[in-house]
């Protein structure tokens, strides 16, 4: 009877350890989903706070993809302040 005990215990270990293992990579991305989420507060603080006194027209990538598009930015924060006109647009293109 000891030795049935002695089997099912190792077999229960055996089973959280293979538990905590497929639960690891789970945590890492809860903490890197933190980190991210505490520096997009952050920068989110510093854009409000900012003026935005120099801009400078650049090309920025939209959303998730790789379409790209040219705006004001500015240089302090590097926020998307707004659309140049087409007069600037083309002085801008042409450089």
């Amino acid at each position: 009877m000891r030795r049935t005990c002695k089997i099912k215990e190792v077999v229960e270990v055996s089973y959280v350890d293979k538990l905590l293992e497929a639960m690891t990579p789970n945590r890492k991305v809860e903490k890197l989903l933190n980190q991210k989420n505490k520096i997009d507060r952050e920068l989110r603080e510093i854009r409000e706070k900012c003026n935005h006194y120099q801009q400078t027209i650049k090309q920025v990538i939209l959303g998730e993809g790789n379409q790209v598009s040219t705006r004001w930015v500015c240089d302090e924060c590097a926020a998307v302040v707004g659309y140049p006109t087409d007069y600037e647009l083309n002085k801008f293109l042409r450089k």
